[in-house]
């Protein structure tokens, strides 16, 4: 997705500036495409700060529970997987991260870097069910692979967020799921190898994380100064990053804007603001209320607001090849999906979603983009939710309504919120069909009363 702009096609114009040849008007359009540039890191630093604050870097921390209503600092997070996270300061020396022989069961890591582009993956897919080790290494490491590692993969970024993801096949499943994560272990490449261990480094200070949807849009640019300098940009952002310098936008300086320009940077990040909220709800051309995740994601290249966009809605979406998350908004008739009124989403006979893992559909509050409570404490259905009752016909009619309905469609019930909501279709290693974009997603129909 690409979305050019007149403010935008006038930062690009500007060159190499300097704050004394800006006017009002080009101060305007710059700071609204830093904005835009810097948002996704900043939204980053959310979770990197709320984990920094409970875990020590290169910490490998598993939670064996499916996260619900109260875990609030990620958006849009799934209930189909126990998480794993660790924060890899790779400013020392590498880490090495080990995982089991993993037989009949969806895993996966993604390493996310500061841009929240997705490095290698480890897992299922990627390296295969047996086990292994897998070395992973900033951008100032000059070392060779050594013989116990399986793999190497390569960081931009100085410090990495570890996101993985064990599949749980419904509730009995969770204590054989929770087993699987006791053989995931993280180490210090020194400590895998008998190495020497690198002189200690200044501890990684990460800035406060002040919350990118509320308060003075321009707050954002000193978070993102304090956080840029964690990043080996490519020539291209470099070349940004001076223009940016003008308006105060500068890797580990403190961010001070030009007195005389003070008023016209701080409109350009509210337009920056409204850009990228925009921007979210239009990931791709809606089709029946659905928006399929855009091609690039996780791979954004140089497509700063694809990449902001998605970090508004669904922060650390994974590649494609990986899963895929259609998002529906609306109903089929174009109107914005609400807990106050009552839906059917229905999947005719053979059409369920093509996929060599699994999938489900969860639902979320439409203002926090997180899991909406509820009295039965369900928030996602899929394939592997037990008292699915299918159509005579072999499809599926899932019952998205605030109220409980009959006793037997109770296992078809996906409660909603009073007010609107959002669905995220998640299909974990999509077949072609899916990635294609063949498959025809199901509708979204509003019941009359």
């Amino acid at each position: 997705m690409r979305y050019w702009i007149s403010a935008l096609a006038l930062g690009a114009s500007l060159g190499t500036v300097h704050a004394a040849t800006l006017d009002s008007t080009q101060a305007k359009a710059l700071a609204q495409e830093a904005y835009v540039f810097a948002f996704a890191t900043v939204e980053h630093d959310k979770v990197l700060t709320a984990i920094a604050a409970r875990l020590p870097f290169n910490r490998l921390y598993s939670e064996p529970r499916l996260l619900g209503p109260q875990d609030n600092k990620v958006v849009s997070p799934n209930n189909d997987t126990f998480y794993s996270r660790a924060l890899l300061d790779l400013r020392g020396e590498p880490v090495v991260l080990q995982v089991p022989a993993v037989e009949g069961r969806y895993f996966s890591f993604q390493l996310v870097d500061m841009r929240t582009d997705n490095l290698d993956y480890i897992g299922t897919r990627a390296t295969g069910s047996k086990m292994g080790r897998y070395l992973i290494a900033g951008p100032d490491w000059q070392g060779d692979m050594p013989a116990e590692i399986n793999g190497v993969i390569r960081s931009p970024s100085r410090l990495v967020f570890l996101l993985g993801r064990t599949e749980v096949k419904g509730d009995a499943d969770q204590k054989d799921a929770a087993k699987v994560l006791t053989g995931y272990a993280l180490q210090p490449l020194s400590k895998v190898v008998g190495g020497a261990v690198p002189e200690a480094l200044p501890p990684l200070q990460l800035p406060p994380y002040q919350d990118t949807k509320l308060g003075a849009a321009q707050a954002l640019f000193g978070t993102f100064n304090a956080l840029a300098s964690l990043h080996e940009w490519t020539p291209a952002e470099r070349l940004k990053l001076q223009r940016f310098a003008a308006i105060g936008v500068e890797p580990g300086a403190a961010f001070k804007p030009p007195t005389d320009l003070i008023e016209a940077i701080a409109q350009g990040a509210e337009a920056g603001r409204e850009q990228v909220r925009a921007a979210s709800s239009q990931l791709s051309v809606e089709q029946q209320g659905w928006f399929r995740s855009p091609t690039n994601v996780g791979k954004f290249g140089d497509d700063d607001l694809t990449r902001a966009a998605v970090a508004w809605r669904y922060i650390y979406a994974n590649d494609p090849v990986e899963a895929i998350y259609p998002m529906a908004l609306h109903d089929k008739q174009g109107q914005t999906l609400d807990g106050r009124n009552t839906y059917r989403l229905h999947f005719p006979a053979g059409q369920l979603p093509p996929v060599n893992a699994f999938w489900s559909l969860t639902l979320y509050d439409g203002n926090t983009q997180l899991l909406a409570a509820n009295p039965i404490s369900r928030y996602a259905l899929g394939d592997r939710s037990p008292d699915l009752h299918y159509d005579a016909d072999g499809g599926l009619t899932l019952i998205l309504q605030p109220n409980a309905p009959t006793q037997a469609q109770l296992g078809n019930w996906l409660p909603t919120p009073d007010g609107p909501f959002n669905l995220l279709l998640r299909l974990y290693l999509p077949k072609p069909g899916a990635l294609d974009g063949s498959y025809r997603l199901p509708t979204i129909a509003r019941v009359e009363p």
